[in-house]
């Protein structure tokens, strides 16, 4: 039990950082100081190494089981896992080819930065998080183990927190052309028109 624990306060430790970086007030004095690219260092290295503490606290060392012990596979979850993972990221490329950190890194409260609604941002709030999502699960599926499942799990609630922060943060900063926007893409899954 111990073990599982450890891994969803190293997750948080992660999530921690990760809104914490993001927070306007926070992300405008960084780069007040060290501009965007010492923001987009400083967030992508203590990114790197709270993601890594978290990978690590699963203290799981199996990843070739698909050879060392056949029997455990599951097809149908291996293929699924192979899907999820793929479309995730197939997705995260969609959307990385649209937004760049260092349009997320301009984003303050004394410039009005430019909401992207085109691409796979006209669907789709949140795609980044959606394939994010998606390659936990993928994680998940591929290797059915608890200290995975819950490496994933922790990793995807705390993905589904990011987002909440997230939409909170674009309100505010675009007000009301973030609510016209709400109106035709969804949250982190396409609406169905």
């Amino acid at each position: 039990m111990i073990e599982y624990i450890i891994i969803i306060l190293a997750s948080s430790l992660f999530g921690l950082q990760h809104s914490g970086l993001s927070a306007l007030r926070i992300k405008g004095r960084i780069i007040d100081r060290w501009g965007k690219e010492g923001y987009a260092r400083i967030f992508n290295i203590t990114s790197i190494v709270t993601l890594l503490i978290a990978f690590l606290s699963m203290n799981f060392w199996d990843w070739i089981y698909f050879i060392t012990q056949p029997a455990l596979i599951q097809p149908v979850f291996l293929l699924l896992g192979v899907i999820s993972g793929l479309a995730g990221v197939i997705l995260a490329m969609k959307a990385s080819s649209v937004i760049d950190v260092s349009t997320v890194a301009d984003m303050r409260t004394d410039r009005k930065a430019e909401l992207i609604t085109d691409g796979i941002y006209s669907r789709i709030r949140h795609p980044l998080y959606l394939a994010t999502i998606l390659v936990f699960s993928a994680l998940a599926l591929v290797y059915p183990f608890p200290v995975v499942i819950v490496f994933s799990l922790s990793l995807i609630g705390y993905t589904m927190i990011g987002a909440y922060f997230e939409e909170r943060k674009l309100l505010k900063h675009y007000g009301d052309e973030y609510i016209e926007y709400k109106k035709t893409a969804g949250f982190i899954l396409p609406k169905l028109r």
